[in-house]
């Protein structure tokens, strides 16, 4: 037995004065905030989401996978960045309707953490849990078991589809809670809201390990740093993904039309795989060393208050990989080198430099400018170049 409950949407204006002091210093590592707000997601809450935000970057490719040819909802809507007081609002609105044998957006008489008469509606139960909402909506389901199977059910719903899809919610809190002895075991509050002018970056950080092109919390990548480098410059709050791959970071303060590029970092003693989202089914395959740091990419900040998610990122190509040099001399009757030759197979329309060094550590240019066309490209130098070490360089 299964139940969806029509979805609510509330919105109003809430007039702030704020004042801002900007400061022009650069900030240093150890000057930088980890941002905590968005919390310790579930498993099964953490995968709602990315099927979510999945669909909000590409609802075309939603109505594909789908079988569906819904028009209700944007063509695309920025990433939902997870918020621990969402999450709370949800979980336990959704243990209060599983222990109450309840079923309702309305707060349930008996509740164990909101009061029934004072705090009636999800808006309440928001602010209850410290969230300072200007936008909100809430669903809830029953019955379903699993993440994909509640969220295809909200999909396949107007309302709710229209709800999760809604460009103007930022973040989001699913909250899930079983109850064996319920109705329905297994209950479901997902909260979307946005809050002032907050936006951030955020994603999951897996590696899909089974090829199904979707994310599962057991091929999460825990303990990954995300730090953002805005013109050159660190900005001042980064982020480490959870136990369910989670990560945001607020970039509301980035100027808009600022160069962004994203770092990953692990301090992990094994290496680490990550298949990172380019579109909808599609993915940038990363390898993480051991205390490797590394430029996956980067953005621009758009002109609106408007999040960014992993799909945005314009990825760095990765490098071609440089031919082999090998060697090869001819000596004198004496048995002295006369001349000795390096060779590759260079690359039609690729340029290289032949370094040299004493030592493999400081390294100075023998020649410069070498065409590739496809072929073996053969270089020979006096005997007194052939001391030391070499090496190729792409230019």
């Amino acid at each position: 037995m299964r139940r969806i409950l029509s979805h609510l949407f509330h919105r109003h204006a809430r007039i702030r004065v704020i004042l801002t002091l900007l400061l022009t210093v650069p900030a240093s590592s150890s000057q930088a905030q980890q941002y905590t707000g968005d919390g310790l997601p579930s498993g099964i809450e953490e995968e709602i989401r990315w099927l979510v935000n999945r669909g909000r970057f590409d609802s075309a490719a939603e109505n594909s996978e789908q079988g569906t040819t819904y028009s209700d909802i944007p063509a695309t809507s920025s990433a939902l960045a997870p918020n621990q007081q969402l999450t709370l609002a949800g979980r336990h609105h959704s243990e209060d309707m599983a222990k109450n044998n309840a079923f309702q957006h309305e707060t349930v008489t008996g509740s164990t953490h909101y009061n029934a008469v004072s705090q009636p509606s999800p808006w309440d139960r928001m602010e209850a849990e410290g969230y300072d909402w200007n936008s909100a909506g809430e669903n809830i389901a029953a019955g379903y078991t699993g993440a994909l199977a509640v969220y295809v059910g909200w999909w396949k719903s107007t309302g709710h589809r229209v709800n999760m899809y809604r460009a103007r919610h930022r973040e989001i809190g699913n909250g899930h809670y079983e109850w064996p002895s319920s109705t329905y075991r297994h209950y479901y509050t997902m909260d979307l809201a946005s809050s002032g002018n907050l936006s951030f970056l955020t994603g999951t950080l897996f590696n899909d390990t089974n090829g199904n092109k979707r994310y599962e919390p057991s091929e999460a990548a825990a303990g990954i740093t995300v730090r953002l480098i805005v013109e050159d410059v660190l900005h001042p709050q980064y982020d480490v993904s959870t136990a369910v791959g989670s990560f945001a970071i607020p970039i509301q303060s980035i100027p808009e039309g600022s160069r962004v590029e994203v770092m990953l970092s692990s301090t992990a003693d094994t290496a680490i795989n990550l298949s990172i989202p380019t579109a909808y089914s599609t993915y940038s395959q990363v390898n993480l060393t051991p205390g490797e740091d590394i430029t996956y990419g980067g953005f621009t900040r758009s002109s609106s208050v408007r999040n960014v998610g992993l799909r945005e990122i314009i990825p760095i190509p990765a490098s071609s990989p440089l031919p082999a040099l090998s060697s090869s001399a001819t000596r004198l009757p004496s048995g002295a080198i006369d001349r000795f030759t390096l060779s590759f197979q260079g690359t039609d329309g690729k340029f290289y430099t032949i370094e040299r060094s004493t030592d493999a550590k400081n390294w100075q240019s023998l020649e410069l400018g070498i065409s590739g066309d496809g072929t073996t490209v053969t270089r020979s130098y006096p005997a007194i170049d052939a001391r030391g070490f070499f090496r190729l360089r792409l230019e």
